[in-house]
């Protein structure tokens, strides 16, 4: 049990790295095109940005990819109720308060600050889940680029500290609304929407590299997930990433069915259902997921 432990410390200690390299492939094309250069626009001119969207089309991995763009320190937080000011700025471990009072040794920063001192860039995962208590810590740092730590003192933010908020549409259940003193403190909304076909169908070949399927396994694909989009019924329909995985496990495990279509048919269902959400009484996700592989391919 022992170097059992040891031989897990030592694992962790060489997984331990600065900063996480984006792993998925980005296309910045259309839409995010737009939104890449937007987000590089507003950082340059010092005005806090935030990514509108619906989940999955992309919004993190563009905030991630300006930040190793501009050589920043990635740092990110994932707002809920839970949230509090607290986990963002940090706080005095008790054990070293006894011992050395409050000073900057017992200080334990957390990754809002830690943003502000390195100079990193700081995203606000899904803003308007963030209780009020919470966005109320955040507007000194996004307008005076400070904070102040009693009995610290005055933290003042470096040169080339950013903040970039994401949040869902805001008629997604679930989200708070952003108090006016936050939304006054966000000078450029980047609205992002599910991209168009040709750009949708390089997402998913970019993403599952190794794919040997034809494109017109790919065009059906894409026809289920657009589909998705197009029903009424549903409040939140099929992302872009649901169409990754369903191609990869579609391209990995072809061999065990009699033809495409048979494993679109047994994947679909398990890779869709995990994000759709219903809106209308009588249905269910499964129905609708029925529905529209009958309608797709018979």
């Amino acid at each position: 049990m022992v170097e059992r432990e040891q031989n897990f410390r030592e694992l962790l200690q060489k997984s331990i790295v600065d900063n996480i390299r984006i792993e998925h492939a980005v296309v910045l094309k259309d839409q995010y095109g737009r939104a890449y250069e937007l987000l590089k626009d507003s950082l340059d001119a010092g005005i806090t940005p935030c990514l509108v969207g619906p989940p999955g089309v992309g919004k993190s991995l563009l905030a991630r990819k300006v930040a190793e763009d501009t050589g920043r320190i990635f740092f990110e937080v994932f707002f809920d109720e839970n949230v509090t000011p607290s986990r963002l700025i940090g706080a005095f471990d008790p054990a070293l308060v006894v011992r050395r009072g409050r000073t900057i040794e017992s200080f334990e920063p957390g990754p809002l600050i830690r943003a502000m001192v390195e100079g990193g860039l700081f995203v606000a995962h899904e803003l308007n889940r963030a209780t009020e208590f919470c966005q109320n810590s955040l507007i000194s740092p996004l307008e005076e680029r400070h904070y102040h730590i009693y009995p610290l003192g005055m933290i003042r933010a470096h040169e080339n500290f950013a903040f970039v908020a994401t949040q869902n549409p805001i008629e997604t259940a679930g989200t708070y609304r952003l108090s006016r003193v936050l939304m006054d403190r966000i000078g450029c909304w980047i609205r992002l929407g599910y991209p168009n076909k040709e750009t949708e169908l390089e997402i998913i070949r970019v993403n599952a590299p190794a794919t040997d399927l034809p494109d017109s396994v790919l065009e059906k694909i894409y026809g289920v997930i657009h589909d998705t989009r197009e029903n009424p019924a549903l409040e939140i329909p099929a992302s872009p990433r649901a169409g990754i995985f369903l191609t990869r496990l579609v391209n990995d495990y072809l061999d065990k069915f009699e033809d495409e279509d048979a494993a679109i048919r047994f994947f679909a269902p398990s890779v869709l259902s995990k994000e759709m959400r219903v809106r209308e009484e009588g249905k269910t996700v499964a129905s609708i997921i029925d529905e529209i592989l009958r309608r797709r391919l018979g």
